[in-house]
C-alpha cells in the first residue's frame, strides 16, 4: 500500500513539473503556445494504472490544472474526465502501447479539447491563434509518448503490478 502512495506522489510531482513547463517555460518561448502534458499522463494512467487509482488521479490533477487555466470553474475537469473515459473505452478497440497511437491520440484529444473549450466558452478564442494551436497539437502529440513512458517507468520503479 505504501508503494501505491509513493507512486501517486511521484505522479503528482511530475504533474507539478509539467504545470511549471506549461505555465512558465513554454509561454516564455512563444506566448500563445500551449502544450498539454496531462493528456500523455492520462494515456499512461490508462495503460499502466487500474481505473480505481487512475480516475481519482485525473480528477485531482485536473482540479489542480483548473487553478492555472483561468477557464470557467469545472470546465477543465469536465474535459479531462471526458478524455479519460473516452480513452478508457478506446483501449478495448485499439492498441494503446504503440508510440504512434499515443502520438495520434495526443494530437486528436488536444484538438478536441481546444474545440470544446471554444464551443463551451467563446468561439473568439480560436480567432488568430490557429498556428499556435497547430504547433501545440503537434508538440502534445510528441510529448504524449514521453509522458506515457514516464508513467510506465514509475510503475516499474515501484514494482507495482497492474493489469
Amino acid at each position: 500500500m505504501l508503494k501505491v502512495w509513493k507512486f501517486q506522489i511521484s505522479l503528482f510531482g511530475i504533474l507539478f513539473a509539467a504545470i511549471l513547463m506549461e505555465a512558465t517555460v513554454i509561454p516564455a518561448v512563444w506566448a500563445p503556445l500551449r502544450v498539454d502534458f496531462f493528456i500523455g499522463m492520462i494515456i499512461g494512467q490508462i495503460i499502466f494504472v487500474p481505473f480505481s487509482q487512475g480516475f481519482p488521479f485525473v480528477i485531482l490533477g485536473s482540479l489542480i490544472l483548473q487553478a492555472f487555466s483561468g477557464a470557467r470553474l469545472g470546465l477543465i475537469p469536465l474535459l479531462y474526465i471526458f478524455i479519460f473515459m473516452t480513452i478508457e473505452v478506446l483501449k478495448n478497440f485499439i492498441y494503446l502501447e504503440n508510440v504512434y497511437t499515443q502520438a495520434i491520440l495526443g494530437i486528436l484529444f488536444y484538438c478536441l479539447f481546444a474545440v470544446a473549450t471554444a464551443f463551451l466558452s467563446d468561439f473568439s478564442y480560436l480567432k488568430g491563434i490557429t498556428s499556435p494551436l497547430a504547433a501545440g497539437a503537434v508538440l502534445t502529440g510528441c510529448v504524449s509518448p514521453m509522458m506515457v513512458y514516464i508513467v510506465g517507468r514509475l510503475q516499474t520503479a515501484y514494482e507495482l503490478e497492474y493489469e
